[in-house]
């Protein structure tokens, strides 16, 4: 049984905005109204250079900031964060991963998971063949793609109805019906 991760990325932090201490945010929700509910994020470092903070906040610098302002700037989201009240302050949270409490998250609608959820499944064919494991979810304008490392080397899966059969988060496994010359 797979756990959870403690928390949810909703967004990235790209850049300052502004001489006292807004930061601009790229959003990573398919939900991008919640910030304007925001009290409280989370802001997760990168742990080393090249490698992104894992999505559950297991590993790195992770701390709890009030949100003190929030307003939409085209596709992205503009935060005033307690403390941070100079340029110099928010150009040092520049690639910060912003982030909720797991149980703070919007519900989805059945058969839809959170990258989250995905990353890390087992993937096997609807025959029993082990395919590895999803590594990641890489978004793109027509479906998602869940690019799987495993024996075999790597393979993308389009995340569709007729690729992905079912998902099993509690056993951790996802079932798949691979097409015809995907290898």
């Amino acid at each position: 049984m797979r756990t959870r991760p403690p928390y949810l990325i909703i967004g990235r932090i790209t850049r300052p905005h502004g001489l006292r201490g807004e930061v601009k945010v790229r959003p990573e929700t398919d939900f991008p109204d919640r910030f304007a509910l925001l009290q409280r994020v989370y802001l997760m470092r990168e742990r080393a250079a090249g490698s992104a903070e894992a999505p559950d906040g297991s590993a790195g610098d992770l701390h709890a900031v009030e949100v003190e302002g929030v307003r939409r700037q085209g596709a992205v989201m503009l935060l005033k964060l307690a403390g941070t009240d100079t340029v110099e302050a928010a150009r040092s949270l520049a690639g910060a991963a912003v982030a909720v409490p797991w149980a703070e998250r919007v519900p989805l609608q059945p058969g839809a998971f959170y990258v989250g959820e995905i990353v890390g499944l087992r993937v096997r064919t609807e025959e029993g063949e082990t395919l590895g494991r999803v590594a990641e979810v890489i978004r793109t304008a027509a479906h998602d793609l869940y690019r799987v490392e495993g024996p075999g080397g790597e393979i993308l899966l389009p995340a569709t109805q007729q690729v992905v059969r079912a998902v099993d988060l509690e056993g951790g496994e996802m079932v798949v019906a691979l097409p015809a010359g995907l290898r």
